[in-house]
């Protein structure tokens, strides 16, 4: 790798103060070290900023709009070649962007995929132990999954080929804007290369910018849910998209003379197990451990 490689990590933080050091710090101790940290704080009123001048980064400082316009904002201000979006209260192993930098390199790819640890909902944790490339439209969306699981924090990005599609977050989408993001970035990407041994520790922390109740509660949080599913859809609609996600589960039928369904199971990929009875739904299992998942 050559130190021409700059890799800009946008922070967009909201009342951080709790957590940013401990975020910041993972950073700082990465095994690569040209970073550009980019810190976009959206009108905290607590002592986040004081916090974030200690350590050496470029704070950029804006009244409060949500996180996708500070997005938004770090992205205008980047001058990497390859781009990381992380939030303020997560963390990653310590040779995360080595990993990703290296792979991303080896293939000349536009995206590559660390693994993640959901750490509120172990059930969505995906360790990813393998080497792949994908090229091919579908291929791509069923292993990004977008519909299901479309964060950005998963993803090295290269810079230039954002701003050639002129991809952005739609700042009127209070939540799942990245999924909006992430469909786009799939789909014009020349290819996604999967990364073993990069893993984001995602921890949803009350408070954080991403997870702040600033804009109005559970209402707006499903109406823009319903507006970035709606928009994947249309886009999908448009680029003639066979494929938006992974399936979320696994069927098995116990039928009569073959055709009747009587009980039927389903395996989702979180885990959790559904009976039903001549299409009633009788019984919910928790969630099976992922060493013991049939897919």
């Amino acid at each position: 790798m050559e130190k021409r490689n700059l890799i800009s990590v946008i922070i967009p933080t909201y009342n951080a103060s709790p957590f940013i050091n401990q975020c910041l710090e993972s950073i700082l101790s990465q095994s690569y070290k040209h970073l550009e940290i980019i810190v976009v704080d959206d009108g905290s009123k607590d002592d986040t900023v004081e916090i974030i001048k200690r350590y050496p980064v470029k704070l950029i400082q804006q009244t409060n709009q949500g996180a996708a316009a500070a997005r938004n904002t770090g992205m205008q201000a980047a001058t990497g070649e390859y781009l990381h979006f992380m939030d303020a209260d997560d963390l990653i192993n310590l040779d995360f962007y080595e990993r990703l930098l290296t792979n991303i390199l080896s293939v000349d790819a536009d995206m590559a995929c660390s693994g993640y640890v959901h750490e509120r909902l172990p059930v969505f944790t995906t360790i990813i132990t393998e080497r792949f490339l994908y090229v091919n439209t579908d291929d791509k969306m069923r292993f990004a999954n977008v519909i299901h699981q479309g964060n950005i924090w998963k993803y090295l990005f290269r810079l230039s080929f954002l701003r050639e599609y002129n991809i952005l977050f739609d700042e009127e989408l209070r939540n799942a804007h990245d999924k909006a993001f992430t469909i786009q970035a799939v789909y014009f990407s020349n290819k996604i290369i999967s990364v073993p041994g990069a893993v984001y520790y995602y921890k949803e922390r009350v408070g954080s910018l991403v997870t702040s109740r600033i804009w109005g509660g559970r209402r707006i949080k499903n109406q823009s849910i319903a507006k970035a599913n709606e928009f994947c859809k249309q886009f999908a609609k448009e680029h003639a998209i066979q494929v938006l996600g992974a399936p979320r589960y696994v069927t098995f039928h116990l039928t009569l003379f073959g055709i009747l369904p009587i009980l039927v199971k389903r395996v989702y990929v979180t885990g959790r197990i559904r009976w039903y009875l001549f299409g009633l739904f009788i019984l919910q299992l928790k969630a099976i451990p992922a060493s013991r998942r049939l897919f």
